[in-house]
């Protein structure tokens, strides 16, 4: 059967476009375009394009340490002040928290661009006592939910000597109600926090790079 060439080009078009399109499955990807959670230091810069200098340490808590942007950085088209938190527990740093500060006339512009993506089913909104918006929340699905994910995630604790349990009430690390990734948005007009987005992707970054995770014994 002779086929078009015209036809066999655009099946490979299509291929192609395809594969270049993929991202991946594991939850609501980072809020910068080529980010992945679990990237370590230097994969990170090359992904925004800057250097160590550009960087300044911000806070530094135990096997944490956060990293902020001397230059603001555009997230949903928007310029924020930026930081990035690292776990340095394990040999090679893993990203695996993002905090972005909006300006007050561009909260409400980033609250409907999070919820496009995000979706307004999964999102709880939480009210102070006079009934004025304090933040929203937004989750992906749980590890319960995904039995593939949740052993994937077990794994990884118990290559790093951490127990884990499926039952609220025995001792370890609880891994069933842990989502996949989330987002807070903090919508308190009296805040000094008013316009900041923490989003957390520390299951994403285990289920992206389970061989960064290892024991590391106490000296």
């Amino acid at each position: 059967m002779k086929y078009s060439p015209y036809l066999i080009l655009f099946s490979l078009l299509v291929f192609l476009v395809a594969g270049c399109s993929q991202t991946s499955s594991y939850g609501t990807p980072a809020p910068i375009k080529n980010l992945k959670w679990g990237m370590n230091v230097t994969e990170t810069l090359d992904v925004l394009g800057i250097g160590e200098k550009d960087l300044t340490e911000t806070s530094s808590l135990g096997t944490t340490r956060t990293f902020t942007s001397n230059e603001k950085i555009k997230i949903y088209g928007r310029p924020a002040e930026v930081s990035f938190t690292f776990s340095y527990l394990s040999p090679e740093p893993i990203l695996f928290g993002i905090t972005a500060k909006f300006k007050p006339e561009d909260v409400a512009y980033v609250e409907k661009e999070i919820t496009k993506q995000r979706g307004q089913e999964g999102s709880i909104l939480q009210y102070n006592v006079k009934s004025e918006p304090m933040q929203i929340s937004w989750k992906d699905v749980s590890l319960q939910d995904n039995k593939k994910w949740l052993a994937a995630v077990e794994k990884v604790y118990n290559n790093m000597g951490v127990k884990t349990t499926e039952e609220p009430m025995e001792n370890g690390v609880n891994v069933m109600g842990k989502t996949i990734t989330s987002c807070v948005l903090e919508l308190d007009k009296n805040s000094p926090r008013y316009g900041t987005v923490v989003f957390d992707g520390s299951v994403a970054a285990m289920l992206n790079y389970p061989e960064r995770y290892a024991y590391v014994p106490k000296t």
